[in-house]
């Protein structure tokens, strides 16, 4: 194999792609994603009508909006959650003290499966019934992993 398709390997390798149900909303990740993590709070279920949400993290340099951007709805003091204004689909969260990123919901990816999942955050609010057979880290709010202004705010909004 040459070094010229070794690279286009490696480059492929590390692109990411998605979009939003109706096609009017596309993304690209030139890396691979910083962290991924599953949240279980109240507003990650109401803004994805799910009983959990997955997001994973990729840098803001490495992170490019190719056709439309997501309209945001302030659902914090501290965070916008990004959703196609045609269809609806989940499609971001921007959080201000992670400003150095871009949360993208894992199932907008075109292939979700590349991606890794690390822990599991906001636990104690999840829902009793939904349970996810997995060996990852759980936290009862945020994970020691990444900096946050949303466990401070929680008792009053109840999550991010």
């Amino acid at each position: 194999m040459t070094l010229v398709a070794k690279a286009a390997i490696v480059n492929k390798a590390a692109i990411f792609e998605g979009g939003c149900l109706c096609g009017a909303i596309r993304y690209r990740a030139t890396s691979a994603p910083i962290r991924g993590v599953i949240c279980h709070c109240a507003m990650c279920r109401k803004h994805s009508g799910a009983p959990a949400l997955a997001f994973v993290h990729f840098r803001t340099e490495d992170f490019t909006w190719l056709h439309g951007e997501p309209t945001r709805y302030r659902s914090s003091a501290f965070a916008e959650r990004g959703f196609c204004p045609m269809c609806g689909s989940t499609l971001s969260m921007h959080e201000e003290v992670l400003a150095d990123r871009v949360q993208i919901a894992v199932g907008s990816l075109d292939e979700p499966q590349r991606v890794r999942i690390d822990d599991h955050v906001w636990t104690e609010q999840q829902v009793p019934w939904f349970r996810i057979d997995d060996a990852l880290p759980r936290f009862p709010t945020s994970s020691s992993a990444v900096a946050t202004k949303a466990a401070a705010a929680a008792g009053s909004a109840g999550g991010r």
